[in-house]
């Protein structure tokens, strides 16, 4: 049998490398397995994710077309006061009142300025020179070349309001904007709807 030597300063040593009780601990990194762990779970996460950041620009469109829908309701408020302290409240159609300035200012289709806001019954009537100038939004004709933030077009029994780029507002059940209707009488308040079908 071999018999090994082994001396006292070897023994020695190696206590103080390695205290009594502990043995050599190996170094390691992740090890496959756990990284692909790892990187499954990032993926599910992504995946869960990923459809709630692309809603994002359908719900910047919807906020759009409800901040707009504010805009159109406080416009016809503020005309509708000012169309009865001008004593413009009755008449079907065919007045203007002014957009800005006293509310008894004399003010027809051919103004100067263009600040002229046709009236139906009071309130702006569904025409560029109706709705359109009492919320004084600039708005590019549908078909035209898109040079501003807002389309409208002028259908039938109102017109649509849409941010450009969003599909067009052609009733009030397509595309993605407002669609507003004028009063159908004295005493009936316009109609204004967000059209968030096609957005």
């Amino acid at each position: 049998m071999y018999r090994y030597r082994v001396s006292i300063g070897a023994i020695i040593t190696h206590n103080l490398k390695y205290p009594v009780g502990q043995e050599m601990k190996r170094q390691g990194g992740f090890t496959l397995i756990e990284l692909v762990v790892v990187i499954v779970i990032l993926g599910i996460l992504a995946a869960t994710a990923a459809p709630k950041f692309m809603d994002l620009q359908k719900d910047a469109r919807i906020s759009a077309a409800n901040g707009l829908a504010g805009a159109v309701k406080s416009a016809v408020s503020m005309t509708y006061s000012k169309a009865i302290l001008a004593g413009k409240d009755k008449a079907e159609s065919g007045s203007f009142i002014c957009n800005s300035g006293a509310a008894t200012a004399a003010c027809d289709s051919t103004s100067a300025g263009n600040d002229s806001v046709a009236l139906v019954y009071g309130r702006p009537a569904a025409t560029e020179n109706g709705i359109l100038k009492a919320v004084d939004i600039e708005a590019a004709k549908d078909g035209t070349t898109p040079t501003k933030e807002w389309t409208y077009l002028a259908a039938t029994g109102g017109i649509g309001i849409w941010q450009t780029g969003s599909a067009k507002v052609t009733s009030s059940t397509q595309g993605c904007g407002i669609f507003y209707e004028a009063s159908a009488s004295a005493t009936a308040a316009p109609k204004v709807t967000v059209v968030t079908q096609d957005c």
